[in-house]
């Protein structure tokens, strides 16, 4: 049964990507290049330039377990949310500047460039790991003792004691992540228009901030629910203050719209 709610929640997140996407491509027109821009901004910070300091830093086993999480739980939060912001955000810097040279940045480019990165990061993150557990789901579903022989037991048991809700958190997670990810890529995206340095700073403490909670989980000190109450929280602050910042730019296009109607 519980196949079919990891099924529902890769649709979530799914939808949560393309729904948007459509949206913004028919009624702002929205640029598809800066949209995939984001996508490859993401896969080269995070996925190859973060994972190769990562091996060298934490030097991962290969059965996943990293001595400096064990050893020294609050130095492996600081370095993760330290070097997920660092190299998050100066990926978004270098392809808004490099954009920038080419052509003016919109405010669509906001929004396209947030949805591509916020996507593929949800595909890499959220989609691949939920079909993971798909897969090893059908596998102990079906009581295949060949296959499941394969598989540590731990994993099995995780797997066993998993409930619906649990799995919608996971993509309520993925979702909210998507949505931060629109608003940090705004405060690059103004740093970089504005020749304003101060707000790449901003979003780099906001980065890591946003991103302690889900490392201190990681480490056993947060429970999940916890987790997603921060994170709500934080998508509810982040959301106000990048309204903030942007108030100039939204009573622009709130008046391009007024005479358009009229």
């Amino acid at each position: 049964m519980i196949s079919i709610h990891i099924l529902i929640a890769m649709l979530l997140i799914l939808g949560a990507v393309l729904v948007p996407l459509v949206y913004f491509k028919k009624t702002k027109h929205i640029s598809l290049l800066v949209f995939l821009l984001g996508g490859v901004g993401f896969y080269l910070s995070s996925q190859v330039l973060e994972n190769i300091l990562h091996r060298i830093v934490l030097q991962p086993q290969a059965d996943g377990t990293i001595a400096l999480r064990m050893e020294n739980p609050w130095l492996y939060v600081l370095y993760t949310v330290a070097a997920a912001a660092i190299f998050e955000e100066t990926g978004r810097w270098v392809i808004f500047y490099w954009l920038q040279k080419k052509r003016p940045l919109t405010f669509g480019d906001g929004v396209a460039y947030g949805l591509g990165h916020g996507g593929i990061e949800a595909l890499f993150v959220g989609i691949v790991s939920l079909l993971n557990l798909w897969v090893i789901a059908q596998v102990v579903t079906q009581g295949n003792a060949q296959m499941l022989a394969q598989i540590p037991q731990a994993v099995i048991d995780n797997v066993r004691s998993m409930s619906a809700g649990s799995i919608y958190l996971l993509a309520l997670e993925r979702i909210l992540a998507i949505l931060i990810q629109i608003l940090l890529t705004f405060w690059v995206w103004k740093a970089v228009k504005e020749k304003a340095p101060v707000y790449f700073l901003a979003a780099l403490g906001l980065h890591a901030l946003i991103d302690l909670a889900p490392s201190l989980a990681q480490v056993g000190f947060l429970p999940p629910l916890a987790v997603e109450a921060l994170l709500l929280v934080e998508v509810v602050a982040l959301v106000f203050l990048t309204k903030k910042i942007l108030k100039v730019y939204l009573k622009e296009r709130s008046n391009h719209g007024d005479q358009s109607n009229t």
